[in-house]
């Protein structure tokens, strides 16, 4: 390894993020400016870093570090360096912290260099990294070395490399940008769906964000025992699983995006991914955070852009419709079980897990929200100048673009959105229809600013505890359609009318709808927060088992009503259960059934097993 770099201060040791590499050998350091070699004292190894401490202090200046030799591991997990033997391949995955497993570096993502590969692999292999093949030639009869062209400038994590069978199977297309995509895999069909995937991925992605990447091609690599995906600067790796048996909406979702769900409920399908993964090279590969605290914020706008494309690619409103609907389930999963009170603010110290259970979830809803204030053109506008005026960015630049538009004196839509992304908790509220008026109350502490969308005219944000509205023509119905992040409660008339209303006629309501309809009914009933809850929830749980084809996935939506404490056995039981959840749950038709869909006979057979019942 050769490393180039520039110290801004007096310093006698060079330390670097090293994890597992040792022996090393052959160091040697050349400053710049007159060609002097300090003399090397000793080499340090610690759990995280490498120290290499010099005879003498260290000017500032220009420098060269070259490691003439260092070893490392291969291992057989998801992270750093691994392989897989059925088919044989190595490849790399190496966010958030698992560059320095595979090299000395400066591993942070505000931290970018210029990064030139060459590998060295068997003779009847090929080797693929983030840019295009500069030469290949032969060391001997074994080996082979590939040399790449230089990247540009990226974070360490983001430098990927591939080795794999030279009978590989590679499929290519390009796309109108210029920009070629490759698909490396063992079957024909599913490299060929992937292959569709991406290509009209990044054409629909390149023409919403308008700002050209310095990139000739993007790969993927259909990676066995591995899950979700990564977004490396034109070498992403997806789960052979994902393209297999993955919906087409979540396939699309994760190529466009970057897709770090790993074995959590719901977030892997097959087109959703690849949009994410490939909206990851404007978002967070091009534009990085410039700390870990604000990967939910890089994690969620590619996402929000992934289900751009995933809306505009899927002409399948049904599974358009299953797709949204799996995604606000796990929504409610995560809040109630696996991260209850989270905010979006992450620590320093990253990890993959803390990564999957806090972002893409209520933090893409919280972008939507965001929209439905300044616009979609507006979002476009803001995404397009951050990607092409930000090597970095944190959460103020993000919110600057909106630091103008204000809602009252006292506020602006950034500092709304600021309040937003650091407050943990789901705020709920209470709405009271009482004939002449209405009054809706925050239940939730502290109080948040809440984006109101309603069946009647009120203000477009409520700041305080309770209002007052005049709603003579009809009852005052809000967030329909999960349109804010937040649970709403109503007085027992209007529940009985709104489940009146939607057992005569479900179709009027999206799968959304009726899901969070009924989802919010039931916590508020386990909360003992309704009055004449008990015969309104067996109205409502009759309701449903008799129309199962318009509440798939009702089991997850009933469980508040099946289950009155969340500090219940059963409520314990499905936290195990969402942890454990692979992504595969809720992506076949089959898995959506209601009361018999593969969600609720896992959670059964576990029971069963257990307490020799049913739970659900």
């Amino acid at each position: 390894m050769v490393l180039h770099f520039n110290l801004s201060s007096l310093s006698d040791n060079i330390t670097l993020d090293a994890v597992d590499l040792h022996s090393f050998r052959n160091i040697s350091l050349i400053r710049s400016s007159d060609l002097t070699e300090p003399t090397l004292k000793s080499i340090k190894i610690l759990k995280e870093t490498v120290e290499f401490k010099f005879e003498k202090s260290l000017f500032p200046g220009q420098y060269l570090l070259t490691i003439g030799e260092y070893n490392g591991r291969i291992g057989n997990a998801s992270e750093g360096l691994f392989e897989r033997r059925h088919p044989l391949l190595y490849t790399t995955h190496l966010q958030p912290n698992h560059a320095r497993r595979l090299f000395p570096c400066i591993d942070h993502p505000a931290v970018k260099a210029l990064f030139r590969l060459s590998i060295v692999h068997p003779t009847d292999t090929v080797a693929q990294s983030n840019t295009i093949a500069m030469d290949v030639h032969v060391e001997n009869r074994k080996w082979q070395r590939t040399i790449f062209q230089a990247t540009p400038l990226l974070p360490a994590y983001l430098v990927a490399f591939s080795v794999m069978p030279d009978t590989n199977l590679q499929l290519s297309r390009q796309t109108s940008f210029g920009v070629t995509v490759r698909v490396n895999g063992e079957s024909r069909g599913i490299v060929l769906r992937v292959l569709d995937c991406a290509l009209a991925s990044f054409e629909i992605l390149a023409g919403l964000i308008d700002v050209p990447l310095p990139l000739n091609k993007i790969d993927f690599i259909l990676v066995p025992d591995y899950d979700g995906g990564m977004e490396n600067w034109g070498h992403i790796t997806v789960s052979e699983t994902l393209a297999t048996s993955g919906d087409d909406a979540h396939l699309i979702y994760l190529v466009c995006n970057e897709t770090h769900r790993i074995a959590i409920i719901s977030k892997n399908s097959v087109k959703e991914h690849i949009a994410h993964e490939i909206a990851h090279h404007w978002i967070g590969n091009r534009a990085t955070i410039d700390s870990w605290n604000w990967i939910c914020l890089q994690e969620d706008l590619a996402d929000w852009m992934a289900l751009k494309a995933v809306k505009a690619l899927l002409t399948d409103e049904i599974r358009l419709q299953r797709f949204q609907l799996a995604q606000y389930v796990e929504i409610q999963l995560v809040e109630d079980f696996l991260s209850p009170g989270h905010s979006l603010y992450m620590p320093s110290k990253i990890t993959q897990e803390l990564i999957n259970r806090h972002c893409y979830l209520k933090g893409v809803v919280l972008l939507d929200t965001l929209e439905s204030v300044v616009g979609e053109q507006f979002m476009y506008s803001v995404i397009k100048s951050l990607v092409a005026s930000h090597s970095t960015f944190n959460l103020t630049t993000f919110t600057s673009y909106f630091d103008q538009i204000r809602v009252d004196r006292n506020a602006t839509v950034g500092q709304i959105y600021e309040y937003w992304y650091t407050t943990g908790g789901y705020p709920s509220i209470l709405v009271e229809n009482n004939g002449p008026s209405s009054r809706l109350q925050q239940l939730s502490r502290p109080l948040w600013p809440l984006k109101m969308t309603s069946t009647l005219s009120i203000p477009q944000f409520v700041f305080s505890e309770s209002i007052v509205f005049a709603s003579e023509s009809a009852p005052l119905l809000v967030n329909l359609n999960f349109t804010s992040f937040m649970r709403v409660n109503y007085d027992s008339l209007t529940w009985t009318a709104i489940f009146k209303y939607m057992f005569e006629e479900p179709e009027l309501f999206s799968a959304v709808g009726r899901a969070q309809l009924v989802s919010d009914f039931c916590y508020f009933y386990a909360n003992d927060s309704v009055e004449n809850g008990n015969i309104l929830k067996e109205a409502v749980v009759d309701m449903v088992y008799s129309k199962p084809e318009f509440f798939e996935l009702c089991d997850w939506n009933l469980y508040w009503c099946n289950s009155r404490s969340d500090q219940s056995l059963i409520s314990q039981i499905v936290r195990s259960l969402a942890l454990r959840f692979t992504s595969a749950t809720f992506e076949s038709t089959s898995a959506f059934g209601c009361k018999n869909g593969m969600a609720a006979r896992n959670m059964n057979q576990f029971c069963e097993k257990i307490f020799g019942r049913k739970c659900i």
